[in-house]
């Protein structure tokens, strides 16, 4: 992970990210992370779930069919 020191923020916002970091029970760095990220990287990311259909649109899957396994789950014995 790339790391940077931010030199010379105004007093005022210092303190506004550490009070939004007390509100939030979190860390001023997680916040300053999360602000940073938030600006400067596209909303259009998308998630894992979200790029896995993005692979399957468009298949042809006629004539597939999926069937749900129904064997009933056995838990693990840690005796």
């Amino acid at each position: 992970m790339s790391q940077i020191l931010v030199r010379q923020l105004a007093p005022e916002a210092h303190r506004a990210l550490k009070a939004r970091a007390r509100k939030l029970h979190r860390s001023a760095e997680s916040i300053a992370r999360e602000i940073l990220e938030g600006s400067l990287l596209p909303e259009s990311r998308l998630g894992f779930g979200d790029r896995m259909a993005a692979l399957w649109s468009g298949a042809d899957l006629s004539g597939i069919e999926l069937e749900r396994d129904k064997t009933p789950y056995e838990p693990i014995d840690l005796q």
